[in-house]
């Protein structure tokens, strides 16, 4: 019967034998990654010397040597050779990275909150082969018990990828993510806001805009007057359906209200990069929207083409061409876009987000023209986000009344 071929990367039976010079030379096979099984020695005044000198040497020349990952590389080592991959994948915006980052890395800064579970703190000091199922499946729960589903989500498909890797550098046999317990989703009916609420709330924008009371906000007395184009902006959100940071990159490049209908392109959005301004990082106009699809054109209806003449009109040119900028026309920073439509809205509408404006532009145009034509609206590749999260209406079912009116005999 042939001799079986080793595994590779291992080593048959060390022997030891004395030379004619008193030494000792430990002999052994190994098969080398190539595939070959070659002989290895050593040398050793003593015999216990010499196999433990082959020893030595056999751990150098294992499968392992060279391997970028291996069964025992660490999993925070593992976490930095992940992003660096995702860095120079296409595709992958700054953005992104800086998410994936925020939940490895513990953060530096004296800000933040003690004690937050990081995949570097909780599980850094875990080799590869140590990161079983049931050690990765209790990390996810202790953070789904602390009441962040979200990032528990997030950090499940950072570790399956990070283990995915581990995978293709043949460090473990498969991936140990695949088996951990499905992380429940937080179901939420979508809500749009009917005509009537809309009716109502403009209404009370506009009289925020003007300076007066509204709600438990206190009349305007004094200082900078309140910005009117909290409403312009609610206006081009509501005609048209962009996610918010595309409404606050829009550009007069982009809108072209002289052609037959009026049309407006989304081609941008804003975001933050974690860094310094001069560096090309903190608050920017990203060139490109969330997804290729957003990359899109849509019809202006006339109550916003006429905002947005109006807007024309009054504000003065900056060098980004920014249909909305902030008061010294620069970007206008989201977080302070919120914080005014917080104190617009109120807490009447304090359910009504820009983000509930999407909905509601889905909403009708599901209705009247089906969840296709609603997708192809708000920059959706396909209908079935859409319908997940934007469309507040029930499915319907086909016609089957008369197959049930059998059913009276």
């Amino acid at each position: 019967m042939a001799r079986q071929s080793l595994p590779i990367g291992t080593y048959g039976r060390i022997t030891a034998k004395e030379q004619a010079n008193g030494s000792f030379r430990a002999v052994t096979r190994f098969r080398d990654s190539d595939g070959i099984t070659r002989t290895v020695q050593k040398f050793g005044p003593t015999k216990g010397v010499a196999e433990d000198n082959l020893r030595n040497a056999l751990k150098e020349r294992t499968g392992d040597r060279g391997r970028l990952i291996n069964r025992d590389t660490k999993l925070s080592e593992l976490a930095d050779l992940w992003l660096a991959e995702k860095a120079m994948q296409e595709g992958v915006t700054q953005q992104t990275l800086d998410l994936y980052k925020s939940e490895i890395e513990v953060s530096e800064d004296c800000r933040a909150r003690k004690g937050t579970v990081k995949i570097k703190s909780a599980l850094g000091g875990l080799r590869v082969w140590e990161a079983t199922t049931s050690r990765i499946d209790a990390h996810l729960k202790r953070i789904m018990l602390n009441g962040h589903r979200e990032k528990a989500r997030r950090q499940r498909v950072i570790l399956s990828e990070m283990m995915g890797m581990a995978v293709r550098h043949d460090a473990i046999g498969q991936n140990p993510v695949r088996e951990v317990a499905d992380l429940p989703r937080k179901r939420q009916k979508p809500r749009a806001a009917d005509l009537a609420t809309l009716t109502e709330l403009r209404a009370q924008l506009k009289l925020w805009a003007a300076g007066e009371q509204v709600g438990d906000v206190p009349a305007h007395t004094g200082g900078p007057k309140r910005n009117r184009r909290v409403l312009d902006v609610a206006d081009v959100e509501l005609g048209t359906g962009p996610r918010p940071g595309e409404a606050l990159a829009l550009r007069w490049s982009d809108v072209d209200l002289e052609s037959t209908p009026p049309r407006l392109t989304f081609s941008g959005t804003i975001i933050r990069l974690k860094g310094k301004k001069e560096d090309g990082k903190g608050l920017i106009r990203q060139k490109w929207t969330k997804t290729d699809s957003g990359y899109r054109t849509v019809v202006i209806p006339p109550f916003v083409v006429e905002t947005l003449k109006r807007v024309k009109e009054e504000t003065e040119e900056n060098d980004l061409d920014l249909v909305f900028p902030s008061r010294d026309g620069g970007i206008w920073d989201p977080h302070n876009f919120n914080r005014l439509w917080r104190q617009a809205r109120d807490t009447k509408f304090v359910w009504v987000t820009p983000k509930t404006f999407r909905k509601t532009v889905a909403s009708m145009i599901a209705e009247e023209y089906g969840p296709q034509a609603a997708a192809q609206q708000l920059g959706h590749a396909n209908d079935s986000v859409t319908k997940r999260h934007y469309i507040d209406q029930p499915t319907a079912a086909p016609d089957f009344t008369t197959t049930l009116d059998r059913l009276a005999g």
